[in-house]
């Protein structure tokens, strides 16, 4: 299936999402957002895939909401964040399997609040993440406020969202908001190999452990604990447990089907 704003390569049990309006920098027009919607909709569902890769065409990853655009069926901004932004946001979020958001240049504005929405996050050298909603005297959306609070602290989030300030690969390596920091050209390189390693690990505890973790974020120990008991429950046993142990003995590596 072919889209006019995204391209989508399946190999190797990676789906990769390339945004693909290089021109504007992979800013978001509405037909981008619907793009979005469908095609996170049918990776959530699609139990070939593993791993979601997320990227831009070109010199950025995503520059936000394309603020040129003059024709769309949004009623209002609110309009354009709750029945636009917000379904392919949650589908990354929920997507029962890893999501990489492979940042090879600016993530500005939403396109923050997208990237910060990926699981795991391997940045080029010279990418960054800004929240620029201040420049034009608006506040952060997308629950860019939400993401990137919990993932450096309130006081330095604020600093970065009143201030819009670039936030440096390097930075996002300090912060712990990215994982990998690689040079431009080494990025999709080490952004496949890195989704192929995770692609060949079990299904089920990838899946479990993104859930358990997500959750965390909003709830006390004791649900947590008593989560990972009934997913421990409910999978103990498994086929895929009993081929993680087997293998564990054969002394090799496992093969999840």
């Amino acid at each position: 299936m072919s889209y006019e704003t995204l391209k989508l390569d399946i190999n190797n049990k990676v789906a990769t999402i390339t945004l693909n309006r290089p021109k504007m920098m992979n800013a978001f027009n509405e037909q981008l957002i619907w793009d979005m919607g469908e095609v996170t909709d049918k990776l959530k569902n699609d139990l070939e895939v593993r791993v979601v890769v997320i990227t831009g065409e070109g010199r950025g990853f995503t520059a936000g909401a394309d603020l040129s655009e003059r024709d769309s069926s949004w009623t209002d901004t609110k309009d354009a964040l709750l029945r636009g932004y917000l379904p392919f946001l949650k589908n990354i979020i929920d997507m029962p399997k890893p999501v990489i958001g492979s940042i090879n240049g600016a993530a500005a504005g939403i396109g923050a609040a997208v990237a910060m929405a990926c699981d795991l996050r391997i940045m080029a050298k010279d990418a960054y993440i800004m929240s620029v909603f201040s420049n034009i005297a608006l506040v952060p959306d997308g629950g860019l406020s939400f993401l990137l609070t919990r993932a450096i602290g309130y006081s330095r989030a604020l600093e970065y969202a009143i201030e819009a300030k670039k936030i440096s690969a390097d930075e996002c390596l300090n912060l712990g908001i990215a994982n990998k920091v690689v040079e431009l050209d080494q990025l999709q390189k080490a952004t496949v190999d890195w989704a192929e390693h995770l692609a060949k690990r079990s299904p089920q505890a990838l899946a479990h452990t993104k859930k358990l973790m997500r959750d965390s974020i909003t709830q006390s120990y004791d649900e947590i604990y008593n989560d990972e008991a009934e997913a421990q429950l409910s999978i103990f046993g498994n086929e895929e447990n009993l081929e993680g142990v087997k293998a564990f003995f054969d002394k090799r590596e496992p093969n999840f089907k």
